[in-house]
């Protein structure tokens, strides 16, 4: 029996979803690379000039996909402060590491 198109959608839709959670995934360990070389330059995990500029591309980006602005800079936003998480998670484990 041939699936419903309502159950095809359904599995593209989950295809999709483990697209976004893959790239995801190596969006983080890039981030965290950037962490650490944060962290062994002594850099703040915060870039505010960066965020700044960030969303603003994040807007346009929306906007050339014809999503919903806010949306996009909500989801970026909660991405972007786990990032910072990890970048001072990062920070702590190399302070709290002896001198060699």
């Amino acid at each position: 029996m041939e699936a419903s198109p309502l159950q095809s959608h359904r599995e593209e839709i989950d295809a999709l979803d483990e697209q976004i959670v893959t790239l995801l995934a190596r969006r983080f360990a890039v981030t965290r690379e950037v962490g650490r070389l944060k962290a062994l330059h002594q850099l703040n995990a915060v870039d505010a000039e960066r965020e700044r500029q960030q969303a603003l591309r994040y807007e346009a980006l929306a906007g050339r996909h014809g999503l919903n602005p806010a949306l996009v800079a909500q989801l970026f936003r909660r991405i972007i402060d786990e990032v910072v998480l990890d970048h001072r998670a990062i920070q702590s484990a190399m302070d709290a590491r002896p001198a060699a």
